[in-house]
């Protein structure tokens, strides 16, 4: 039986089979994300669609789950009857979508957030932090982890609503040097385009000078609606190449009891040549690094990466 719920709940219990084992809560502010990311999972998601339409909007016009004025006090009220502790932003969404950060949203929803008891906040995140937020974490540093979700671009149109990568390398920076621990997401990797040396090296050497050191790298994961819409909105040949190192007859759950968890993913030997290569770039460079073990390297996966560390569930927060 699926446990998947049949719309976004404001704040929500972890998933067995996930990082830190499931013990924390998501919070889920609005419906939604502006990035736009072609690639991404959670646009699909039976939750995240029965919740758009009931919002009446769409996927890259996320709206709130409730009222401006009302959300960040119904997150506070809501975390501290359930005694949560630790804090996810967020499954389906990004907590610095760019409209919602311009309005000031994001930033009273973090503050509900540090005003209450949670203990630790990780913030995973493909945009951009105003000086304001960056502000709140420099204050309050230990409640704070910060993943950047990071990777060079080769060119493919698959972000075309993210800033630079550049800008958001800059924000991790300054995020970093105000105390709070930050992590880069090398997410997703396509083997066999993220993993070229002429692609990858620059990049890191720029995350070095930047002081960003500590790296977790994760491969794409695809399904039947993803790859629709790649081809609704790629180039033919971009496809192609994004699709080589895929076999789309083997296919696997994700978390348990969560059907629309089911993706495709890399093919093993192609996974192990990235992998090897990754590691001996990062290892070379002197990162401290890993290997996502959710969406990379579980049960029989941990074969494809020998010679890589692989997450514990613990290593960005």
């Amino acid at each position: 039986m699926d446990s998947e719920a049949t719309k976004l709940e404001l704040v929500a219990k972890g998933c067995l089979g996930t990082c830190w084992y499931g013990k924390y809560h998501y919070v889920e502010p609005w419906a939604g994300c502006e990035h736009g990311c072609l690639y991404c999972y959670a646009r699909f998601r039976k939750a995240v669609q029965a919740s758009l339409a009931e919002l009446g909007t769409g996927y890259e016009k996320p709206v709130p789950l409730f009222p401006y004025d009302e959300l960040p006090r119904r997150i506070l009220e809501t975390v501290t009857s359930l005694g949560v502790k630790i804090v996810k932003l967020s499954r389906f969404t990004d907590i610095l979508t760019p409209a919602h950060v311009a309005s000031g949203l994001s930033y009273e929803v973090l503050g509900a957030l540090v005003r209450s008891p949670v203990e630790r906040i990780i913030l995973t995140t493909k945009g951009v932090p105003d000086a304001r937020i960056v502000g709140l974490m420099a204050r309050n540093p230990g409640k704070f982890s910060y993943n950047a979700a990071l990777r060079a671009d080769p060119g493919l149109g698959l972000e075309p609503g993210l800033r630079s990568p550049g800008e958001r390398m800059t924000a991790a920076e300054a995020v970093r040097r105000s105390g709070v621990k930050t992590t880069v997401h090398l997410d997703p990797v396509i083997a066999g385009i993220d993993d070229d040396s002429a692609v990858l090296v620059p990049f890191l050497k720029k995350l070095k000078r930047k002081g960003l050191m500590r790296v977790m790298f994760s491969y794409l994961l695809l399904s039947d609606e993803i790859v629709a819409l790649f081809r609704e909105r790629l180039a033919p040949e971009v496809v192609d190449r994004v699709l080589q190192a895929y076999d789309k007859e083997a296919r696997s759950q994700r978390l348990p009891r969560q059907s629309d968890t089911v993706y495709f993913t890399t093919r093993p030997e192609a996974k192990r040549r990235s992998t090897e290569g990754f590691a001996d770039a990062l290892r070379g460079l002197g990162f401290d690094f890993v290997l996502c073990s959710l969406k990379s390297a579980k049960g029989k996966e941990r074969e494809e990466a020998k010679g890589c560390p692989v997450c514990d569930g613990t290593f960005y927060a």
